[in-house]
């Protein structure tokens, strides 16, 4: 029976073992030409970049960052669509209804010696509003929940 080395044991061993192979490498590039050990070397870095290209690659695809990313461009041009809505149709049509003129988001009350611009908060709800029911009416018009992968 092979006992169990502890953690700190199996640590120096694999640092025994990595100086080992480290003065094994050293020792064979010395026995090179200097073409052949540049050669070595040149592999060697191509196969570590590679394979920090891979991780990187996987991490990528794994996390779902290119989704996050289409997803925050497209939230952004869809809040620059509501914006111009709320600017160019809700803007004016607040200004001709409401009491006073002037646009939703100016809109303010006041309590005491307080101002409270309660037009600011409802131009901002529903501005956020209409960019949940675009994305949501997009979502259910292309049947984007139809395509929800199988675990």
């Amino acid at each position: 029976m092979e006992k169990q080395q502890s953690p700190k044991t199996d640590k120096i061993s694999k640092a025994a073992h990595k100086r080992r192979q480290i003065k094994e490498v050293k020792t064979k590039l010395s026995n090179l030409s200097p073409t052949a050990a540049a050669e070595v070397v040149n592999d060697v870095v191509a196969g570590q970049t590679r394979k920090q290209l891979g991780g990187f690659t996987n991490f990528i695809r794994e996390q779902g960052v290119i989704g996050v990313g289409i997803g925050l461009v497209l939230g952004i041009q869809i809040k620059a669509v509501v914006d111009t809505i709320m600017a160019s149709f809700v803007n004016p049509v607040t200004t001709a209804l409401l009491p006073g003129g002037g646009t939703l988001s100016a809109q303010t009350a006041t309590v005491g010696s307080v101002k409270i611009g309660w037009g600011a908060i409802v131009y901002s709800l529903f501005t956020f509003l209409m960019v949940a029911l675009i994305i949501y009416a997009a979502y259910k018009l292309l049947r984007l929940d139809k395509l929800k992968k199988e675990k």
